[in-house]
């Protein structure tokens, strides 16, 4: 581990999300997603697989979270195997709602969002398929593939043939892979520059595509190069979300040791970052707001 990085077991823990209406966001959470229910009450609903929590619900928004509003992009929660990929597009599908389907070359996704205009993904990562990025002298970024062949990685996903692998017994599982974990969160953003640096200076996430021409910027560690992203895509049309809409509480990052978390508490001190200690976890929010709490593993 280099001198101020994260060490790669660093992974993300729940993440927490304003909604206008509990209830109506079970449909899509529990319902069609398939996340198992682990407690609720009037204010909150946490929801997780195998026992682990991976999402909370809280009550209280007055507004869904506008399109284009800098704030919550998409929470992935990544699966292990593609036929739990195949699971959850057939599940979307006999729900009616409408979603989308993207082959990144690196991973297979698809997207839907709750009725608070909360962006999800569910993810399957694909690195076997992946050889390496090339970024012109223009800055456009360009995946190539094992077979040489270059990608935008923004391809349509082949749903019909994802869902072949669920054969044609007609069972579709009704809950979540018990294995499935919060992969990546991904945010619109005004200066993700400002922001890498408090995420890879401060924090001390590894740097991964830095692309202004591509409009994205995300960082990580060792194991996980895409953890944490934001997006320019909206460009001048993005706007500020209207006050108590929707959209990101905070998220969680669990780091892998008591010494992490001070060394991280050191230099958030030092970059003079207002923080609150609370029960051995320490809350902070990012130069645009966006609230995160750093707990240890298993505490």
């Amino acid at each position: 581990m280099g001198e101020g990085l994260l060490s790669q077991a660093t992974r993300l823990g729940p993440v927490h999300l304003k909604v206008t209406d509990i209830p109506a966001a079970l449909t899509v959470w529990r319902d069609t997603l398939g996340l198992e229910p682990i407690g609720e009450n009037d204010a909150t609903a946490a929801l997780g697989a195998g026992g682990r929590t991976l999402i909370v619900l809280h009550a209280g928004a007055q507004t869904p979270l506008p399109q284009k509003s800098r704030d919550l992009f998409h929470v992935a929660i990544h699966v292990t195997t593609r036929r739990d990929l195949a699971h959850a597009a057939a599940r979307l599908k006999a729900s009616g709602l409408r979603y989308s389907a993207q082959d990144h070359l690196v991973s297979e996704s698809l997207y839907v969002s709750d009725p608070s205009g909360n962006g999800i993904e569910i993810c399957f990562d694909t690195p076997e398929r992946f050889l390496r990025r090339e970024v012109s002298a223009e800055g456009r970024v360009a995946l190539i593939a094992t077979d040489g062949s270059a990608h935008s990685g923004l391809e349509p996903l082949d749903v019909p043939g994802l869902l072949r692998d669920l054969g044609n017994s007609g069972h579709v599982e009704p809950r979540m892979a018990a294995d499935a974990f919060i992969g990546h969160i991904h945010m619109r953003a005004r200066t993700p520059e400002a922001l890498m640096q408090f995420y890879v200076g401060v924090l001390g996430f590894k740097p991964h595509i830095q692309s202004r021409t591509f409009g994205m910027f995300d960082c990580g560690t060792e194991r996980r190069a895409h953890m944490i992203a934001f997006n320019i895509w909206a460009r001048d049309e993005l706007r500020e979300p209207p006050p108590n809409a929707a959209g990101l509480d905070h998220f969680t990052v669990e780091l892998a040791s008591a010494e992490q978390l001070d060394a991280v508490g050191s230099r958030l001190n030092v970059a003079d970052v207002s923080v609150k200690k609370i029960e051995g976890a320490i809350e902070a929010a990012d130069p645009e707001g966006n609230s995160l709490r750093l707990v240890v593993q298993g505490e």
